[in-house]
This record gives C-alpha cells, structure tokens and sequence, in this order.
C-alpha cells in the first residue's frame, strides 16, 4: 500500500458518490464542491465498453486527462486525485453502476492494482473509503428521465444557463423504459452486494429529500457529517442545477403507469 501511495500520491481520506443515472448524483456532487472542504466530486472514473463504444474517449485519453496533460494511466490518477481534493485532503468522485465493471477493469490493466479483488481495489484507491449511496425512491420517474435523457435531452442544466429548446422528436417507448427500470433495480441491488463486499457503510441520500428546498440542506450536512467534517458550520450554497421535469415526463409516466397496471 505505501509503494501505490508514493507511486500515485493518495489523498489521505476518499470518498465516492455511488447511484444510478437520474438519482441527483451532479446536484449532490456540486454541492459538496461548494462547501470548499468535501473535494471536488466527479465522473473522473467514467470508463464504458471500448469496444462497442469506440467512439469513447476516458480516463487519461478522455477530457480530464487530456485538458491536463496526462501522459499514461498512472499520471492521470495523479491529475484526478489532485483535481477532486480540497486543501484539507479529502477527495471526492462519483461513480455509476453501469460504469463500474469497465472502471475496475482499467485498474486491473495497472501493474500497482494487478490481480487485486474489487474490494482490494477499492481500499487501495480510495483510502479511508466512505461512500454517499444516491438513490431515487420513484424508480419510475427516474426510468422515464434517463429515457429522455437518452433521447438526446441535456443530463444536466444550469442555473443561468438558456433552457433548451423543446424537442419535438421525443418518441415514448415503454420497452425502453421498463428496461432501464430493471438497470436502475439492478443498480441498487448490486451496489449494496458491493457496499457488503468492501465492508463499508454507506450514508443514503434521497433525490427527493436532495431535490427538496425544505430538506435540500439537511441532506448535504448530512454527507458532511458522515465524512468527518464540520457539518455545522460549513456553508451551504443554494443548488447549481435546476429541475427538468416537464409535462411530457409527466405524461411519460403517466402512460407507463397505466399501461403496466393494465397488464397486471
């Protein structure tokens, strides 16, 4: 372990936002960087199937190694652990369940992480691990956004940025939907195997406490207090992301929901 951390310079406490598409990962993770002293959190692990994504540029050969000169596998971990650590040396980054098996597997391809299990990975990559488990409690909702999403709609929308325009080539698909309700099932079920396997314990943040003006706060102090940091005093920004939800998510789910109770 001491030979991984002179190699790749490990922060000295590690946490990892772990969920599904749609759960409120980038409104949780953006509020955590606001606070200057939770790390700054991101999609620094995203890895996919090369193979049938060929199009896919990660990790050193994606955008964060490339903006800042990363040269093999070993100096962008590097770049990341200095990118997503606050000064008092906590690190944070987010990681999906459908990413997860294609991220472990870049690990592997490193002499420092060979022939190591997950949950060996895991300890020796993230050391002091804690984990933020994001979750959404309308599993349909969140099928139905990622489905749009899928459609082409904007993953994430910023305060003060121009809203987008209306897309009229949106085209409902209850196959989609209920195959993607099964991922995020899947998802949660395997995430919990994981949180077992790595013997940790995670703290669950609800999107729809997150997504809550009253709860909004309570929730972020929440995660500050189960990482060991002054959750009292730390300042609380106002959200960064707005809501996307429109009347067609709406009539999406809508419709799923009556016709899945008409099959039953």
């Amino acid at each position: 372990m001491s030979d991984v951390t002179e190699l790749l310079g490990l922060p000295k406490t590690s946490y990892l936002v772990c969920g599904n598409q749609r759960s409120g990962t980038t409104l949780l993770c953006s509020a955590l960087a606001d606070t200057r002293v939770a790390g700054r959190p991101d999609e620094y692990f995203l890895a996919v199937n090369e193979a049938e994504q060929p199009a896919w540029r990660c990790w050193e050969k994606g955008p964060f190694g490339i903006d800042n000169g990363a040269t093999d596998r070993e100096s962008y971990l590097r770049i990341v652990y200095r990118l997503g650590s606050t000064p008092n040396g906590v690190f944070g980054a987010k990681l999906m369940w459908n990413n997860l098996q294609w991220a472990l597997a870049k690990f592997l391809e490193m002499p420092a992480f060979s022939g190591l299990s997950r949950a060996e990975i895991f300890h020796a990559a993230f050391p002091n691990l804690r984990i933020v488990s994001a979750t959404r409690c309308d599993r349909v909702r969140q099928a139905v956004s990622w489905a749009l999403m899928a459609q082409g709609r904007p993953w994430v929308e910023w305060n003060g940025s121009p809203s987008p325009m209306p897309q009229s080539d949106l085209r409902y698909d209850a196959d989609l939907i209920r195959a993607l309700e099964g991922l995020i099932i899947e998802g949660e079920q395997g995430w919990r195997e994981l949180y077992r396997e790595i013997g940790v314990t995670p703290i669950e943040v609800v999107y729809e406490d997150l997504a809550n003006p009253e709860t909004y706060e309570r929730s972020v102090r929440g995660v500050l207090e189960h990482l060991g940091l002054d959750a009292a005093s730390a300042n609380i920004q106002p959200p960064r992301t707005r809501r996307q939800a429109d009347d067609v998510n709406e009539a999406w789910v809508s419709r799923y929901l009556s016709e899945s109770g008409s099959r039953l």
